[in-house]
């Protein structure tokens, strides 16, 4: 049997559901399956056994601004990665390391390996250069820095595999790709993804529209522009809640922003919460909403939350990104300011019929299109190109 290597190094596995469900695929297709992670609260063992797949975790260092610490947090993330990944090694020697970004500093372990035979596939969840410029505002010396590892990773994979159209087209117009492997390997929901409903979770919101967010809280995702959304529609609208599900470094701000305007029952914070918790709310929810707004990161990205939305066959308002309307099409409504927003919002909340012919759509073209078990077929293609 082939032994593979996952790495993932900004989430915890099997917290990361992406890396999960590449995990569980290439088991379920007979390869032996090793994965490194971070460990986290929520997957605190530095060794363990996940479904019959060897997990090996490190501690992690998690920068707080700074080029300083940012070099210390990826320098301590490459150096136990490799360490780990020698100790996996010398257990059982490994065909493929299939690394996610971001970062994009594990090129070096493409050179290691490459004598002994092992492949590298490179699998961009991210477009780290984007996302810094996209923070900043600019490009200084770590957008140079971060195009250079991409570039070099690049020239390192054996395969290349992307999340989107967007971002392979983005990488074949930056460079020669012409001999590589590729291929667009979405982040689809799985066909057993639905909302649960909760009898008690429906008895505490009677009476309510639900206008549901799930994801993270980072500056670019957009939930202050949220709570602005829901600040507006709540002051004349009694009869709805806005629940936001997730965690992230912007939180404790958003909060004391909510609680500032003395908000905090008409928007809530449940924070993170287990995926049948998401099930549940998704039940409940009237409306979902994207609040990320459009820039040179966000135009290229896909967000999982509204494949999640659409596969429930729940309605979504969300900007108008490039990959969102080419993936959601007309199950869509997209908004270009903060204004045609709210009255998105408040459209689908007035018109359920309208709303749930919105969420039909989407439910259909997810299950034609995006489901994983048909971005399986794709990601076990590439397998099958590198070992034969």
């Amino acid at each position: 049997m082939k032994h593979i290597l996952l790495v993932v190094q900004n989430n915890s596995f099997p917290t990361d559901k992406r890396v999960l469900k590449e995990a569980r695929s290439l088991k379920n297709a007979g390869y032996i399956v090793s994965i490194i992670s971070p460990a986290s609260e929520f997957d605190p063992e530095y060794e363990s056994t996940f479904e019959e797949m060897n997990v090996f975790r490190y501690r992690n260092f998690e920068s707080q601004g700074g080029i300083g610490a940012f070099f210390l947090e990826y320098a301590n993330a490459v150096i136990k990665i490799f360490f780990l990944s020698l100790k996996v090694y010398f257990k059982k020697r490994f065909r493929i390391i299939h690394v996610a970004n971001p970062p994009d500093f594990f090129w070096p372990m493409a050179l290691f390996y490459k004598p002994f035979g092992v492949k590298f596939i490179f699998d961009q969840h991210d477009i780290a250069p984007e996302m810094l410029r996209a923070n900043q505002g600019r490009a200084g010396i770590l957008y140079r820095l971060l195009l250079f590892n991409e570039h070099l990773t690049v020239l390192c994979a054996s395969a290349i595999i992307t999340v989107n159209q967007s971002l392979k087209q983005r990488l074949l117009k930056r460079y020669t790709l012409s001999k590589k492997i590729f291929e667009v390997v979405y982040n689809g929901p799985n066909a057993n993804f639905k909302s649960i409903c909760d009898s008690s979770l429906s008895a505490q919101y009677k009476g309510k529209k639900i206008i549901l967010f799930v994801g993270l809280m980072a500056p670019l995702d957009g939930v202050e522009t949220l709570i602005h959304v829901a600040e507006n529609i709540v002051r004349h609208r009694s009869d709805c809640v806005f629940i936001l599900l997730g965690d992230g470094p912007e939180r404790p701000r958003l909060e004391q922003m909510v609680k500032n305007k003395k908000l905090e029952k008409q928007i809530v914070f449940k924070g993170r919460v287990s995926y049948e918790t998401v099930k549940k709310y998704l039940a409940l929810a009237s409306v979902c909403v994207a609040p990320d707004e459009k820039n040179e990161f966000t135009d290229h990205f896909t967000l999982v939350k509204v494949l999640e939305y659409m596969k429930a066959g729940k309605p979504f308002v969300g900007f108008r990104l490039h990959e969102t309307c080419l993936i959601a099409g007309d199950a869509g409504c997209y908004a270009n300011s903060l204004h045609e927003f709210i009255e998105q919002v408040e459209y689908l909340l007035d018109n359920p019929d309208s709303a749930e012919k919105y969420g039909s759509i989407g439910q259909q073209i997810i299950e034609k299109e995006y489901l994983w078990e048909h971005q399986e077929e794709r990601l076990l293609n590439v397998y099958q190109k590198l070992l034969g």
